[in-house]
């Protein structure tokens, strides 16, 4: 982990308060106007941020050329929006482990300093889509199109928990949100070897909604400095390391735990499976009656000094969850661990519970196109669907979770069979096809098998339900079958859009004379916290145009001033979050490199040949 230099708190907040260009994005494009981090992104102390110049669209030409006159003749086919990765996370829950995230690498995702603000973020994210439900670009006759409907594409809980499903579904289908999580200790939800006076002291702490967590040095004392300067307590400055640079918000925590009305998206909205979906942390499968357990008690793990995040350092993801995944690993932490208020309704959540939890709105919020065959065949776990918004274009959704664990992706056989079956029949009617999943071609890496999982019971969180065997796997660039040479093997897809990487990024894929474009979208948790809006035009010269037009959050850039934060307002504590992560001194390990991306990978026309 790059540590940032120590430099005193008043000139922090000094350049926090000077007025660098506050504006208002909600309404507008990144075309309008975009963000930029005062100084450099992640380079050196505590940054402000600034209002830059708008960004025109890049136009590619890798798959086809650009004719001029597609300018007076093009229509729209489809304009939709994507959302991707908000990883909403129950920031107080025992099933966390944000004590590795020090060591940075593969775990540097462990834990941020503005997940707390994750749900107003992601409102935050919703409202500018609502607001930019008119396309910025004009059809031949001067019309433009109206947003018709958006895809999710994964990572939308953090923690495969059913308060988080629960609170990201509230965010964008509309109302009461409560962030707040913990319920009183009774016969039914007991804290066992409380004695009456902590049990009396955790029904205060819920009665009162006190954040409890690694985010408040006071709860865990004995750590030491130096574990505590591997996080950020709003509160209280560390003696030192990464976070000694950050300004102070005293009460902040508690300000993000209060309820608040979510506007809630304007236009259907279709789901999709990412690893922080299906597995717990996004690495292990949530089948381990360990997990489970920890999941709805009353431990958690703190930093200790029994503990050092180092001996982790350059190991990879699947080589730590496989450590800590140990009974004696786990046991022995939890030998130091402190209570905190437990709650149920964090339970680890199956593949069918994930889809009952997106209630019945908009086809289930697609997985109620699921083919019943695969639902038959899977005994109720596919959750894999295609639909056609409109006559002649074909959406298809893919689940890239690799439930045998890791965070890396794959298809198992019989979606790959099924997707090719799909692919087909797509091509004999003619339509032009979007695929959608969670996991770039680049990152669908994974080899371990769903049987790995260890259970097969089909409510089983964490296990793999399906009945049928898994093998072959197939990834997305290696491999005798590999879904890139799939999708190129059809002429009718023309796009592949995914989250997964945290990035902005554009790529082409190519065979002869056609391919696809690759559209991969930053997250909503990580710096810039942007969405990102897809429209389809058919230029009327045998050539297809896919514009792809960046949006912040309809948060204001600039945050509040440093100070007591009770009476900051949700779209402050929005902003906020946007310069928290900004200045993650881990940003540039959890966004693959660089969140924003090239200019040429945000507002892009792509060219492709019309296979029709």
């Amino acid at each position: 982990m790059r540590t940032l230099p120590v430099v005193a708190l008043a000139g922090a907040a000094l350049a926090l308060a000077a007025p660098a260009a506050v504006a208002d994005p909600q309404g507008r494009s990144t075309l309008q106007e975009t963000i930029q981090v005062q100084g450099g992104y992640g380079n050196g102390p505590y940054h402000p941020l600034q209002r830059g110049r708008g960004e025109p669209y890049t136009v590619r030409t890798t798959l086809a050329p650009a004719r001029r006159q597609r300018l007076k003749q093009r229509t729209s086919l489809a304009f939709f929006g994507q959302l991707t990765d908000p990883q909403i996370a129950d920031e107080m829950s025992p099933a966390r482990v944000e004590l590795l995230d020090p060591a940075g690498g593969a775990v540097s995702a462990s834990w941020r300093p503005q997940e707390a603000l994750g749900l107003q973020t992601f409102d935050a994210i919703v409202r500018n889509v609502n607001r930019n439900r008119v396309s910025a670009v004009k059809q031949g006759d001067g019309r433009r199109a109206r947003l018709g409907f958006a895809i999710t594409t994964g990572d939308l809980p953090d923690n495969t928990q059913r308060n988080e499903t629960q609170w990201m579904v509230r965010v964008l289908d509309g109302g009461r949100v409560d962030p707040f999580s913990g319920k009183p200790i009774t016969a039914a939800n007991d804290c066992p070897g409380a004695t009456p006076a902590q049990t009396a002291k955790l029904n205060a702490d819920i009665a009162a909604r006190r954040y409890t967590g690694i985010q408040d040095y006071d709860d865990y004392p004995g750590a030491g400095a130096d574990r505590q300067a591997g996080f950020w307590d709003p509160d209280s400055a560390p003696a030192g390391g990464a976070y000694a640079s950050f300004p102070r918000y005293p009460g902040l925590m508690e300000r993000a735990q209060r309820p608040f009305t979510a506007e809630g998206l304007r236009v259907p909205w279709y789901s999709s499976r990412g690893n922080h979906d299906g597995l717990v942390q996004g690495n292990a499968p949530a089948s381990s009656a360990l997990f489970r357990g920890i999941a709805t008690g009353c431990l958690k793990i703190y930093p200790s000094s029994a503990f050092d995040p180092a001996r982790l350092a350059g190991r990879s993801g699947s080589e730590v969850f496989a450590e800590i995944g140990s009974p004696l690993f786990i046991g022995g932490l939890l030998a130091g661990a402190a209570q905190t208020p437990p709650d149920p309704d964090r339970a680890l959540v199956s593949k069918p519970e994930y889809k009952r939890l997106q209630g019945r709105a908009d086809d289930r919020h697609g997985f109620g196109w699921t083919d019943p065959a695969e639902l038959r065949a899977s005994d109720g776990t596919a959750l894999y669907y295609s639909y056609a918004p409109r006559r002649g274009l074909r959406l298809i959704s893919l689940d890239t979770v690799a439930e045998g664990g890791g965070s890396e992706g794959n298809l198992d056989d019989p979606q790959y069979r099924w997707l090719a079956r799909t692919l087909r029949a797509a091509a004999a009617r003619d339509e032009l096809v979007i695929v959608y999943g969670h996991h770039t071609l680049e990152t669908l890496t994974n080899r371990t098998p769903d049987e790995a999982a260890g259970c097969t019971d089909p409510d089983g969180p964490g296990c793999d339900g399906d009945p049928r065997r898994s093998t072959p796997l197939h990834l997305g660039v290696s491999g005798p079958k590999s879904i890139r040479d799939l999708l190129l093997s059809q002429p009718h897809v023309i796009a592949f859009v995914n989250g997964h990487t945290h990035h902005n990024g554009v790529r082409a894929f190519k065979r002869g004379g056609h391919g696809f474009w690759q559209v991969n979208t930053a997250a909503h948790i990580d710096f810039p916290q942007q969405s990102r809006e897809l429209e389809l035009m058919d230029n009327r010269d045998g050539t297809l145009s896919l514009f792809g037009t960046i949006l912040d959050t309809a948060a204001p850039i600039a945050p509040p001033k440093p100070g007591a934060a009770a009476g900051f307002s949700d779209v402050q504590l929005g902003s906020l979050a946007r310069t928290l992560a900004a200045n993650d001194p881990q940003t540039r390990e959890v966004t693959g490199g660089g969140g924003p991306g090239r200019r040429s990978d945000r507002n892009v026309e792509l060219l492709i040949r019309d296979p029709r």
